[in-house]
């Protein structure tokens, strides 16, 4: 019964997974029978958090490594965009190829580091590397410094940005491709071990295997996953600045997987709606209740996340799986 259970909540987590995709996909018919245009700009921020928070998911959930710099490759991604255009370098796609180069070399380098240690040094280490970048690029004036910089769009062969919908399919097309090679890696041989390691790394050494390399592999990956993320942000935004990698915005990313559920490929997506919905309402409802502390949202959001960590182990794809496994498990018993 616990195998069914496991085989079922797995299965389950695929339908959500494609079916939030699927949503996301007929999202733009609705917003326009609705006369809602803004509502597809959250959404793009949605997906690409989304975006973000599943390639950290993969070390953090999967792998077991807290990393408090990730944020830092996204930034990584999004200054790939804004120097190129500051050099003439317009094309998106080499966009998309000098970010993920940069980001596997950064994350390579770093990861191999950082790896070498665990528990709270490998968290500190992940921290001081994803600081020294943000400080980086505050001091680089020529780049618009903590001012950041304005740039412009992408230019796509076949996608005008500058059309909302073609934006918002690319970014949706890329969180798809991703979504899929996630889904295909972590119930490959390198995701197993790497989940392997993350329960007993000493039996993954008895048998044979480097756990070392494939932490580093999974990093890098996690890295360059991030650094696509923050390129198309970059479009989205038409604005890039240091704020977007300061260890605060890696603080995001890690509530957005524990709100969705950690070791789960639907579960970033599921927490970047819910954190953008409540990051969106309840600013409002406390408005209602108490104007002078509007901006305190998280006063609020505390609470939620106290009782999902307490009473929704798993997360919210963990607390929807464990719900639809025992209406199952009764209705079998019923029979």
């Amino acid at each position: 019964m616990d195998f069914f259970r496991l085989l079922l909540a797995g299965v389950r987590e695929q339908r959500m997974l494609f079916g939030l995709m699927a949503g996301f996909a007929l999202f733009p018919a609705y917003t326009a029978y609705a006369d809602l245009p803004f509502w597809n700009d959250v959404a793009m921020r949605i997906m690409l958090l989304g975006m973000a928070a599943m390639g950290l998911n993969l070390i953090l959930g999967y792998g077991g490594m807290v990393s408090f710099g990730h944020a830092a490759f996204v930034g990584i991604g999004a200054y790939c965009a804004g120097i190129s255009q500051f050099y003439g370098l317009y094309n998106g796609w080499a966009h998309l190829a000098l970010s993920l180069g940069v980001c596997g070399i950064l994350g390579l380098v770093i990861g191999f580091l950082a790896l070498r240690t665990s528990g709270i040094y490998f968290i500190m280490i992940t921290l001081a590397f994803a600081q020294m970048l943000f400080f980086l690029f505050v001091s680089l004036e020529q780049y618009g410094g903590d001012d950041g910089m304005s740039i412009d769009r992408a230019e796509f062969v076949l996608f005008d940005l500058y059309d909302p919908l073609r934006l918002y399919y690319l970014i949706w097309s890329t969180l798809l491709i991703i979504s899929v090679v996630l889904l295909f890696l972590v119930r490959s041989r390198f995701g197993v071990v790497l989940q392997a390691t993350k329960n007993n790394e000493s039996r993954v050494e008895a048998l044979g295997l480097s756990p070392l390399g494939f932490k580093v592999t999974g990093y890098v990956i996690s890295a360059m996953i991030c650094g696509v993320a923050g390129t198309l942000f970059a479009s989205w935004q038409e604005y890039v600045s240091p704020d977007i990698m300061h260890w605060s915005r890696s603080g995001e990313l890690m509530i957005i997987i524990i709100l969705g559920g950690l070791a789960t490929l639907a579960g970033p997506l599921l927490g970047a709606v819910v954190f953008l919905l409540l990051e969106e309402f309840l600013p409002e409802l406390l408005y209602l209740i108490a104007p002078d502390y509007a901006e305190n949202w998280m006063i609020i959001f505390g609470p939620i996340m106290i009782f999902v960590v307490l009473f929704a182990r798993g997360g919210l794809i963990g607390w929807i799986s464990r719900f639809g496994a025992q209406r199952i498990y009764r209705q079998g018993d019923g029979r």
